[in-house]
């Protein structure tokens, strides 16, 4: 990919960072019509829906996109061309590629297994680092950035020529592979500004000690941030671990010095598919990607609102936390009550040191793994989720142990899954 062009990164993180936060429903509202006017009749699936409103727009998710992608996209391009430059990719760890037109393809196994390719063009890929960069950085990082190049790590499975847009005369960005050890990594993170790993990976790191880090920033990427892991990350480096949530739907929210996440909405329309009073999953417009199309799409993420304005002053909507997907909420005997990823975290904690662990739900068997529990961690938990299912109205599960879960050291992290 072309280097970027510094002039257009600098002009998008200026306006993220200082147009006033003045007329902020105004401009969403024009960009958005602007978008459904002008930009979407181009992509074949909703040529039909040309000039009509957003809120008579389907509903959409991974599944529909998938079986008709090159609809989705204003370049006809198929499923099969985009999986083979990515899988090539992936098997040459060389991620450089493009389609013709400088199109980047990535691709994501997501927490779910299932292949997910994304489009995006030159163009969207210097507006997210633009974006990004105005939304994360510190004012410690920024200062630190006009005496030198910042040095930022990030560490994922796979590397984007989206990321690689971040690298420039003022950002001296490294991707680190997570298919290889992570041991082989630690002696060059060194002098590290930003550091930007999953939560499980950062606790790691962490643990590790790796002489000569002592990072500006920490940022957690890509799984769901816990408790447990917050607090050892802000231990080791004394900084408070902020958090990035995106997917292959874009860039859906970056947290604030106020701890909260604030969705994207001066790029993004927000639809929450509310759950309960607080609990919803996200239906997206990206009213700024022209290259492939996310409109209406519905998230299986289950996402917390937080209450009211956010002490930050950042305006839109902010949510407390991500707490997994629908696929992370178990259910309990004999109607199916759901339990909520927090709810049982909260319940695991309150059984005591447990170390890691992983709770599998095979129908009304749940299974418990854990690193230091010992023989008593099953009836610790199992004590505890009794009681929380008596307050939930439903009836106990039978909690059983397992054995560790066989996990590629580049597979995210999931501590809590319905199977069956």
């Amino acid at each position: 990919m072309p280097a970027s062009d510094p002039r257009a990164v600098a002009g998008a993180f200026a306006r993220e960072r200082w147009l006033p936060s003045g007329g902020f429903d105004r401009r969403r509202a024009r960009a958005l019509d602007r978008f459904l006017r002008v930009e979407l009749p181009e992509a074949p699936f909703y040529a039909d829906f040309a000039g009509a409103p957003l809120s008579e727009l389907p509903v959409v998710d991974k599944r529909t996109v998938l079986a008709d992608f090159a609809s989705f996209n204003r370049h006809g391009i198929t499923l099969d061309q985009a999986l083979a430059v990515a899988e090539s990719a992936e098997r040459s760890r060389d991620f450089a590629s493009t389609l013709p037109g400088g199109v980047t393809v990535g691709l994501s196994s997501g927490t779910s297994g299932t292949r997910v390719v994304f489009l995006v063009s030159e163009a969207e890929s210097r507006l997210w680092a633009g974006i990004l960069m105005g939304q994360l950085m510190s004012p410690t990082s920024l200062r630190t950035m006009l005496r030198r190049p910042l040095r930022v790590a990030l560490f994922l499975r796979a590397n984007s020529n989206l990321y690689e847009t971040l690298d420039s005369s003022r950002v001296a960005f490294s991707w680190h592979d997570l298919t290889v050890p992570l041991e082989t990594h630690l002696p060059r993170l060194s002098g590290t500004d930003v550091l930007v790993a999953p939560a499980g990976v950062l606790r790691r790191i962490a643990e590790a000690a790796p002489p000569g880090l002592r990072p500006l920033q920490v940022v957690s990427v890509a799984e769901t941030l816990e408790p447990d892991d917050e607090a050892v990350i802000a231990a080791a480096w004394g900084r408070p671990v902020e958090q990035i949530y995106q997917a292959t739907e874009g860039l859906l929210a970056v947290s604030c010095p106020a701890g909260r996440l604030h969705l994207n909405e001066g790029h993004l329309h927000v639809e929450p598919e509310w759950i309960d009073h607080r609990r919803f999953h996200p239906v997206i417009t990206d009213f700024t990607r022209t290259t492939q199309y996310v409109v209406r799409h519905r998230l299986d993420d289950v996402l917390l609102a937080a209450p009211g304005p956010c002490p930050c002053g950042r305006p839109g909507r902010s949510i407390a936390a991500v707490l997994g997907r629908a696929d992370d909420v178990l259910t309990l005997p004999p109607t199916d009550a759901p339990v909520y990823p927090d709810a049982l975290r909260h319940a695991v904690a309150l059984a005591g040191e447990l170390g890691d662990y992983r709770i599998e739900q095979h129908g009304d068997q749940w299974r418990l793994a854990t690193t230091l529990g010992g023989p008593d961690a099953v009836p610790r938990v199992a004590a505890e989720v009794g009681r929380l299912a008596r307050r939930l109205g439903g009836r106990a599960p039978e909690l059983v142990p397992m054995a560790w879960p066989v996990e590629a050291p580049d597979q995210k992290r999931r501590r809590i899954r319905k199977v069956t």
